[in-house]
């Protein structure tokens, strides 16, 4: 089956798999822009209506990624959505470390607005957690986080397609009333949401299933201001009653950051959210279209594509959808790939040089140059040559070489004591420095300063030039920096 799927996602290459279904980066020809397409792995009749259900759920909303359009072919079916890759919160954690408050209270308030639209609709998202919230690749820009993965979502009016018994959700993000069967309620997604916010300010965390202790939530909020920590334990309280009801409700409550507050991690290390895909490939779908048009290629099965055995839908010896076949000078029609067509060299072969031909290696030739036609360096002595050799001729040549080496060896013995002088000397002077700048700088610096970050201050409060950068926050929650004003450095 061509890598063009219900004739309008051409897959480009593969994301992620998982149970049900395999995401790719793929191609929307009918809006000419990269895209999502989530392709299903078919199981079960339950499998397909999470499916449907997901396609369905389509919000219009900054903060929520939800499919935009879909298809079926055949027993297969496909949905779209934009294509986010600045990474998830998990990942981000997980590899750069947990992050500072300012940053955690922003990422926590775009998702309540999400779960506040969500829940004004009717919908429940059932699966809020920290792998679900993905990021616009946007560098070090304040953060733009999109709230995905509907696939468990349910609708006040919705058909339960859970067996008696049974609970949907994922382990430790579960508010503790659903395990006694308690219905869907948008108190559990604000559940899960002061679990995301206590793993971005505490980096991964041992979950379990039931509500926090009191001595853990001691534990996991030491250091937060006493206004955001007061926000969290509402939002984690074990019986529903005492807990935040609605999204907005918390947003309310939130401190305030202001827009041009810097967002770092814990440590200091500025908030950098770059693209975790590589760049389009050279021909891949979207590129500049052919003069002339192109035969469809014939790519992976669908079996292959729906169960994620293939990383790539398109090959550089094939036709893409967009930039055609790559037409070699004076022929005819192309050359199609050593895989036929639709495939390129399989892993483990070598692929094509510079001039189009297989890279062999030649037979080598003596002084180590080989024999694959390239002429020698002007200048470069050679042992080997075409035609009847001269024994003597070629004892020659290596005697006059092996004088030559050594000649030079002892007219530059002085350069080269003179070079190691210089790099013993370079080591023993960054040394020195490396010294001084441990005791100008120590490395505790920077968790005292952490200590301090969230004292109380009040606007326009006096600091000192060695207190610049340093955040506190106001009785009322709102985050201030010592910065430099015309009347010397103050929180503002």
């Amino acid at each position: 089956m061509a890598d063009v799927i219900v004739g309008r996602f051409a897959l480009i290459d593969l994301i992620a798999k998982g149970g049900s279904g395999a995401v790719w980066r793929a191609w929307d020809q009918k809006t000419e822009e990269v895209c999502a397409a989530k392709v299903l792995r078919q199981r079960d009749s339950a499998d397909l209506m999470r499916f449907v259900r997901e396609k369905g759920v389509s919000f219009d909303h900054p903060h929520l990624l939800t499919p935009y359009g879909w298809g079926a072919e055949d027993e297969h079916v496909v949905i779209a959505m934009p294509l986010v890759s600045g990474g998830t919160l998990e990942s981000i954690v997980r590899k750069r470390g947990k992050l500072s408050e300012p940053a955690t209270v922003v990422i926590l308030d775009q998702l309540l607005d999400g779960l506040a639209h969500v829940h004004a609709a009717g919908w429940i998202h059932r699966d809020v957690k920290p792998a679900n919230i993905m990021f616009e690749p946007r560098g070090r820009s304040r953060p733009v986080s999109r709230l995905a993965d509907f696939g468990i979502a349910v609708h006040e009016s919705d058909v339960r397609f859970t067996h008696v018994g049974m609970v949907n959700g994922t382990p430790g993000y579960m508010a503790p009333e659903l395990f006694s069967m308690a219905e869907p309620a948008p108190s559990h997604d604000v559940y899960a949401a002061g679990v995301v916010a206590l793993v971005a300010l505490n980096g991964p965390i041992k979950l379990h299933d039931g509500a926090f202790r009191p001595d853990e939530l001691t534990q996991y909020l030491r250091g937060v201001s006493p206004k955001l920590g007061a926000v969290i334990r509402r939002m984690l309280a074990a019986q529903p009653d005492q807990r935040y009801q609605d999204a907005n409700a918390v947003r309310r409550d939130l401190p305030k950051v202001p827009p041009g507050l810097p967002l770092t991690h814990a440590d200091g290390a500025p908030l950098d959210l770059v693209d975790t895909l590589p760049p389009l490939p050279e021909n891949a779908p979207g590129a500049r279209r052919p003069e002339r048009p192109a035969p469809r290629p014939s790519g992976p099965s669908m079996e292959a594509i729906r169960s994620g055995r293939v990383e790539q839908g398109f090959s550089a010896s094939s036709a893409s959808p967009q930039t055609g076949p790559r037409w070699t000078p004076g022929t005819p029609g192309g050359p199609q790939g050593p895989g036929g067509p639709g495939y390129g060299p399989s892993r483990g072969q070598q692929g094509p040089g510079p001039s189009g031909a297989m890279n062999r290696p030649g037979p080598q030739g003596a002084l180590g140059h080989s024999g694959s036609g390239a002429p020698p360096r002007p200048g470069t002595p050679t042992g080997a040559r075409s035609g009847p050799t001269d024994p003597r001729t070629s004892t020659t040549s290596l005697t006059g070489l092996t004088g030559l080496t050594g000649a030079n060896l002892a007219r530059n013995r002085g350069a080269l004591i003179a070079i190691g002088v210089g790099v013993a000397a370079a080591v023993v002077l960054g040394a020195i420095v490396a010294v001084i700048l441990l005791v100008m700088f120590p490395t505790g610096q920077n968790n005292a300063r952490g200590e301090e970050a969230y004292g109380v201050v009040q606007a326009g409060q006096s600091c000192g030039e060695d207190d610049l950068g340093i955040i506190g926050v106001t009785e009322e929650g709102e985050y201030l920096s010592c910065r430099l004003s015309e009347d010397g450095p103050a929180f503002d």
